[in-house]
């Protein structure tokens, strides 16, 4: 199943969710009537757990507080939808437009205040599998005195395609950080904040 949008990035992902609350629609819902429009709401939204944080020390095997480079931490994922979908035949799509927001921290190995963000961005059915899944790539740059920053992704543009029968639910959005094997271990055994 195909999910048309800007080609950006390259394919990521990972497992066990922690769900987020938030979706609004576009438009006016008495115009929307007026019009002959359906619109339908959000899919459910989620944060995955195993990847909601992305601990990144420097090269080499230290791993103490000094030896860190940066922190990301997603917030919370913000979507606005638009459903076009025929009131006979109860068909159309749902475009879906998805900002993910994260806290980036700078630790104290960091030094030429740079970092690449990577985060992915997943469609499943109800059934969990997997319909759609793509990586997209944040370049940061710290101030000269910057520590720590709130940031948003630009939006990433989705359209689901809406069959009769069917409605936002069928759908659930999952998104999370690209990370390694060594930060998904320490994403499972303790995922407070080290900076």
């Amino acid at each position: 199943m195909a999910f048309p949008r800007f080609p950006i990035g390259i394919a990521a992902g990972m497992l066990a969710a922690l769900s987020l609350s938030g979706c609004s629609s576009l438009g006016d819902s008495l115009m929307d009537t007026i019009a002959g429009k359906v619109q339908l709401s959000c899919p459910p939204q989620n944060i995955l757990a195993d990847a909601s944080r992305r601990l990144t020390y420097q090269p080499g095997p230290g791993r103490d507080l000094i030896d860190i480079d940066n922190e990301i931490t997603i917030n919370r994922v913000s979507l606005i939808c638009d459903s076009d979908v025929d009131r006979r035949t109860h068909a159309g799509t749902m475009k879906v437009s998805v900002t993910t927001h994260m806290e980036a921290v700078r630790g104290p190995a960091n030094q030429d205040r740079k970092t690449a963000i990577e985060f992915f961005v997943s469609v499943t059915d109800r059934a969990n599998k997997v319909l759609y899944r793509e990586a997209f790539t944040i370049n940061l740059t710290f101030g000269e005195n910057e520590s720590r920053r709130e940031i948003a992704s630009a939006p990433v543009p989705l359209v689901l395609p809406i069959q009769a029968g069917q409605t936002g639910k069928n759908f659930r959005i999952l998104v999370g950080l690209v990370i390694n094997r060594e930060q998904l271990e320490m994403n499972r055994r303790d995922r407070r904040p080290r900076l």
